[in-house]
């Protein structure tokens, strides 16, 4: 897995937590990411990742193997504090 680095602060919504995030070993137009996770259960929602010559994001979720995005949410997940009780949904 890459290493990725958790851009900060995390928002937090009603029904959604997102995950921003860098990949420093991707080209400019496509490191900056964002995960979208249900607040409840820690869910894959969506990915976008930025594109800035277009200056938009774009949902890139169909293009990737569920078991990716869920690989991707853990290894984003061990890089913040989460509360005891959504740990144990992760596992």
């Amino acid at each position: 897995m890459q290493a990725f680095a958790i851009v900060h602060p995390i928002i937090e919504m009603d029904q959604t937590l997102i995950l921003e995030f860098v990949d420093e070993t991707e080209p400019v137009e496509s490191r900056r990411y964002r995960l979208y996770l249900q607040k409840t259960t820690l869910q894959e929602v969506k990915l976008i990742v930025y594109r800035p010559n277009l200056d938009n994001w774009q949902d890139i979720t169909s293009m990737l193997s569920p078991f990716y995005l869920a690989s991707l949410r853990n290894v984003l997940l061990q890089q913040i504090d989460m509360p005891s009780e959504r740990e144990d949904i992760i596992s």
